[in-house]
């Protein structure tokens, strides 16, 4: 990516992947968590079924953001920034009353830890790229 707006393009495609992955990943939880509550009635599992398809749609554009993304960025830069949506993931489940997952110090570390990875990749592909470019 030599431009600017290529630059931004590609920062946006794969902001998107990340946080509709995360979306994705919490919507169809919350759908599979809220048919496990609920009665027989058909009616009853509407709201289910709707969280399951929306988080299914948000996995598909996802989908569709990252293949944008792969176009762009070498494969050992962006992957590992998909962790950032394991991070998103966590952090939803912990704080949306209807998943209300427990954060426990452990997982709370081994998030932090992935965070690290993350800016450890980002930092070697921004040398890596200074240094591809002569600054």
């Amino acid at each position: 990516m030599k431009t600017a707006t290529g630059r931004w393009l590609g920062l946006t495609l794969l902001v998107s992947s990340i946080l509709l992955s995360a979306v994705g990943q919490l919507c169809m939880k919350a759908g599979m968590h809220e048919l496990h509550v609920v009665g027989n009635a058909w009616v009853d599992r509407v709201g289910p079924i709707v969280w399951t398809a929306g988080g299914l749609l948000a996995y598909v554009c996802s989908l569709m953001a990252w293949l944008a993304v792969l176009v762009r960025y070498p494969l050992s830069f962006a992957y590992p920034m998909l962790s950032l949506s394991y991070i998103l993931v966590y952090i939803g489940a912990v704080n949306w009353p209807l998943l209300s997952e427990t954060a426990t110090p452990m997982r709370t570390f081994g998030t932090l830890l992935i965070l690290v990875g993350v800016a450890l990749v980002s930092l070697n592909a921004r040398a890596e790229d200074n240094m591809h470019r002569g600054d």
